[in-house]
């Protein structure tokens, strides 16, 4: 069985010849510093390429070596932006959002809001990305369709960013957009939809080179904490889910992927309205957060819904043995394989810390105990 093959059985609900495996996302990489420690553990040659920030885009060498069935067409930067780094170690993405990583910091985060004193009249006048920038899609159609007819890989279209709600909150201020939710409804919906209108004329163009080529494509916004919702599920679907649904609508319109759903913590409260509106998949499935056991989610929802994800990457990738990283692979394909619909992942990206050892052992263990027909008791 084809790479292909494998994950669409999987996503279609059906046992495959073995769990499929993932690594190289915006969500399900890993940053830079564990990258190198890994290479040189693996005695792996070359340079470190990065595709957003410290986000890895991982050898092919080592994709083939852990046996990864998936592959990534990402957009590539506008024409009508450039990265460029300032002398206190930040920079202002296409949004106008500055990030900032300090020295005693592994990370950048975003320091400034932009429009934080923003009226509605103010956001005709902001200087927007520019979602048809021909610089975004320079080559893609051509690499995705070389890597469909030439590699048995399924592929997956990467997020072109954070979505609706974490974009909104960014140019805001996340205080000062949870107020707007609550007494300024003529601003929040204004920026809520300004946002999706710019990211569905990106994931238009995106889907136009695509579409046709892919098998998964991803949106991401984070709406969990790890003791529960980050809003209360009331003002998601009044104010949130709308727009979700416009933007996710307009994308299975223009593609036959599978609609593949990123956000971190305590999301089960969500679950059903992420199915009305659409999504095949939940990733990163953070079994650490309030009410996402792995085998409470398979009971409820996996009939309904794919899991992609699963290894846990705050408590077992960082702090765990090889052995316990084995345990861990164990339970969660044990929780989540049976009957197809998983995705065997870490928990979001691996981050500083991580043995190289343990990442080995996640993907070993994988293939351990992933083949179809399972079989758990040794």
């Amino acid at each position: 069985m084809s790479s292909r093959e494998r994950l669409l059985t999987a996503l279609d609900h059906r046992e495959p010849d073995r769990v499929p495996l993932d690594l190289g996302s915006m969500t399900s990489t890993v940053e830079v510093e564990p990258y190198r420690r890994l290479k040189k553990y693996l005695d792996m040659k070359g340079e470190i390429r990065t595709f957003l920030r410290d986000h890895v885009e991982p050898d092919e060498e080592l994709l083939k070596r852990f046996g990864i069935d998936t592959r990534y067409l990402r957009l590539r930067p506008p024409e009508s932006w450039t990265m460029r780094l300032l002398s206190d170690n930040s920079y202002f993405d296409e949004w106008g959002v500055r990030w900032k990583k300090p020295s005693s910091s592994l990370y950048f985060d975003p320091v400034d809001s932009p429009l934080a004193h923003a009226s509605v009249q103010d956001l005709e006048k902001y200087p927007w990305p520019e979602p048809l920038d021909p610089g975004r899609t320079k080559g893609l159609s051509e690499e995705a369709r070389y890597l469909y007819q030439n590699t048995p890989y399924a592929l997956v279209a990467n997020a072109p960013g954070v979505g609706i709600f974490e974009t909104a909150w960014m140019l805001r201020g996340f205080q000062k957009l949870l107020e707007d939710l609550i007494d300024d409804h003529e601003f929040a919906k204004a920026l809520l939809a300004k946002i999706t209108q710019i990211l569905k004329g990106i994931y238009g163009e995106f889907l136009t080179a695509v579409g046709k080529h892919i098998q998964v494509v991803m949106v991401s916004d984070d709406l969990g904490m790890e003791n529960g919702p980050m809003i209360s599920p009331r003002l998601y679907r009044q104010l949130i889910k709308p727009f979700h649904k416009e933007l996710w609508s307009f994308i299975k319109k223009k593609t036959e992927a599978y609609l593949f759903f990123h956000s971190c913590g305590s999301v089960h409260e969500f679950i059903p309205d992420l199915i009305e509106l659409g999504v095949d998949i939940l990733n990163p499935v953070q079994v650490s957060a309030k009410d996402m056991e792995s085998c409470r989610l398979k009971e409820e929802f996996g009939d309904r819904l794919c899991f992609w994800g699963g290894v846990d990457t705050q408590h077992v990738l960082p702090y765990g043995s090889p052995e316990d990283v084995e345990r861990e692979v164990k339970r969660r394909i044990k929780d989540l394989a049976p009957g197809g619909g998983y995705i065997l992942t870490a928990v979001h990206n691996v981050q500083s810390g991580v043995k190289p050892e343990n990442i080995c052992r996640m993907y070993q263990a994988a293939r351990k105990y992933g083949a179809y027909p399972l079989n758990l008791e040794e």
